[in-house]
């Protein structure tokens, strides 16, 4: 009988153990968070501690754990971007790397800043050093632009510095100013903070995401519910939709005229091929463009919840896919268009690559 009984407790515990396994979720896309597209169409993902490689046809290469990989790439990648030959860079929030695959191999190694030093300065690779980069972008000739904040930048800057002008008339009078810096990286490896040709520094205060226009200037998604410009040859801050520092709390998503609408938290950025501005928003799990004067969902019908649930602004979330105004998503991060013009979107919290066609039809690419 106590053989029996034991038998059977080691079948019912085996049961529950299996049962376990099943419930988890089992991903190869845990938290995907940014994504760049190389001229193959071949979809870099910075998940969780790594960095992944789905081919066209679906095929999904964990990069970070190929034998023989060279440095260590297990860890938090923000930003991702690719240059004109291929060549796919990462930052950490203090170095940027350089991985391209040689001999088979994904190779990984510092290209900017100095490991063990947090510092803002200027010239060649070689010495230049960074201190916190928030987010990063590159234009057709292999610039790279980013944003860089530094604890005592007060004490470098002073008075000596532009900014959006709501911000330097209302919001700044309330609260410390949140300093951030524009760097570029020339194509011939040369780092310079950006400032106005009468030599003052461009704070792009409260900013989430960064692209280049067809103008060569830089747009960027703010914090502060709107979405901005800089003229790089000037230094002017400019609106292109939303309204700057307007609601602390309580967010309000109101499509239509960029004079009149309303964003809430606009985050990763790009701009397409029609220069139209696509902008993803994790709080309303939507898709949003800004075109033609007009600010509309591109995708994503989550339901918004009122404030007295958070003040923040919330939708609910959702998986769904399908038509692009009916489908739902959960914390969308970042985007990138393959040659064929469709959108791919690193659907957070869903674990997921959702694909956004050219006919507005949502799927899910990788799971």
């Amino acid at each position: 009988m106590e053989n029996k009984f034991m038998k059977l407790l080691i079948l019912l515990a085996t049961l529950v153990f299996a049962g376990s396994l099943h419930a988890q979720t089992v991903t190869a896309v845990p938290e995907p968070e940014h994504i760049a597209i190389d001229s193959k169409d071949n979809v870099f993902v910075a998940i969780k501690y790594g960095i992944i490689m789905i081919a066209p046809n679906g095929t999904i290469r964990n990069l970070t754990k190929i034998p023989g990989t060279i440095g260590d790439l297990d860890r938090h990648w923000s930003n991702l971007i690719v240059d004109s030959k291929d060549n796919l860079f990462a930052n950490d929030g203090k170095l940027i790397y350089k991985f391209a695959f040689e001999g088979g191999k994904f190779a990984g190694k510092i290209f900017a800043g100095q490991q063990w030093t947090y510092k803002l300065e200027d010239g060649p690779l070689a010495t230049a050093g960074f201190n916190t980069i928030a987010t990063m972008t590159i234009d057709r000739n292999d610039n790279i632009y980013l944003v860089d904040s530094y604890a005592k930048i007060r004490e470098v800057i002073g008075s000596n510095f532009v900014t959006h002008p709501v911000y330097a008339t209302v919001t700044a009078k309330k609260d410390p100013p949140v300093y951030s810096v524009l760097r570029k990286i020339s194509a011939n490896g040369m780092v310079t903070t950006l400032k106005t040709p009468d030599g003052k520094f461009i704070l792009p205060n409260h900013i989430r995401g960064i692209a280049i226009d067809n103008n060569s200037n830089i747009v960027y998604a703010s914090y502060g519910r709107f979405v901005g410009t800089i003229n790089l040859g000037t230094g002017e801050f400019g609106t292109v939709a939303g309204q700057p520092y307007k609601r602390q709390y309580c967010p309000v998503y109101t499509q239509g005229p960029v004079a009149t609408a309303e964003l809430v938290v606009p985050e990763n950025i790009l701009i397409n091929k029609l220069g139209e501005i696509i902008y993803a928003d994790q709080r309303m799990n939507r898709l949003t463009k800004i075109a033609g004067g007009k600010v509309s969902t591109l995708a994503g019908n989550n339901i918004i919840d009122p404030c007295s649930q958070n003040i923040g602004g919330r939708s609910q979330e959702g998986n769904k896919d399908g038509k692009a105004l009916t489908a739902l998503f959960h914390s969308p991060k970042g985007m990138a268009y393959d040659s064929k013009g469709n959108l791919y979107v690193a659907d957070m919290y869903n674990h997921a690559i959702r694909k956004l066609s050219p006919d507005a039809i949502v799927t899910t690419f990788a799971k």
